[in-house]
């Protein structure tokens, strides 16, 4: 089934979307924005749908599926017809995050239409990036474009009000990069920098909080296993240590993987005098 109805959905993607999608990726995604920042679109709306995957309407996310596969036998319609018109969640089954992201595919087309009709000579002043429930807009910074900025924030958020879509008004923000501000996506914290050289460039490291999570669950495992053969422990991290740092790879973060490096270089000496029921990180 979900080879049937991929494709089907597929057709009607947009290009800024990335989440859930066959041969997509977020780190895609991720130098897109960068790749955004460096063409001078630093004006930043950056999102934040307040549970997004717990409060995705059926009866509105069913409609949108029926507008692309009229058949009862495949998607059992007659069955979630019977869903209260209030009932709430994420939709289940294999292929559950196409349907995610179709649910979302009008809210894509409003900053991928502002793109189109604001181009000139091929040069674009609005970018748009989606993974899942994390997105982002980057407008032009030159003044002539305050209006447009403005004017995709309201038509977002018309958007997000007729799939009945919460936005967390708290965490909402409008960053611009030429002042010092940045913001975060996908678990990178991106700002605007100046290189050696001089020129104007973007900084992309992973965020405070996804290293303080790493160490906080490397440091658990070291917890656990204080009374058993390091060999044990090295063969937990290892694997964890390999998936979050191919994950951080792109960007600057030498400084922080140097961090990690260091942090666990002692862990293990301490372990190993631990063992010899000496103190100190030998």
């Amino acid at each position: 089934m979900k080879l049937i109805l991929e494709p089907i959905f597929e057709a009607d993607f947009q290009e800024g979307s990335f989440g859930y999608r066959p041969k997509r990726t977020a780190h895609q995604a991720v130098l897109k924005v960068a790749d955004a920042i460096v063409r001078d679109k630093t004006r930043v709306i950056d999102v934040d749908l307040k549970a997004y995957f717990d409060t995705v309407r059926h009866d509105i996310l069913l409609s949108k599926v029926a507008e692309r596969v009229d058949d009862d036998r495949v998607l059992g319609l007659e069955t979630h017809t019977k869903i209260e018109r209030q009932s709430r969640g994420s939709a289940g089954g294999a292929f559950h995050h196409c349907f995610q992201t179709s649910y979302l595919n009008e809210v894509d087309k409003m900053p991928e239409k502002a793109k189109e009709v604001t181009c000139e000579s091929g040069f674009t002043h609005v970018e748009y990036a989606r993974f899942a429930d994390d997105l982002v807009v980057l407008a032009d910074g030159y003044y002539r474009w305050d209006w447009l900025l403005a004017r995709v924030y309201k038509r977002l958020l018309e958007e997000l009000v007729k799939l009945d879509v919460t936005v967390n008004e708290e965490k909402i923000r409008l960053v611009d990069l030429k002042e010092g501000g940045k913001f975060s996506f996908l678990g990178f914290d991106f700002q605007k920098k100046r290189t050696r050289s001089g020129k104007w460039g973007v900084l992309y490291t992973p965020r405070m909080k996804a290293r303080t999570k790493l160490l906080h669950n490397l440091k658990d495992v070291f917890q656990r296993f204080i009374s058993q053969p390091v060999e044990r422990a090295i063969d937990i991290i290892n694997p964890k240590l390999r998936g979050w740092l191919n994950y951080f790879r792109i960007g600057q973060s030498s400084r922080c993987f140097q961090f990690i490096k260091d942090w666990i270089e002692k862990k293990i000496r301490r372990h190993l005098m631990r063992a010899r029921n000496r103190k100190g990180f030998g």
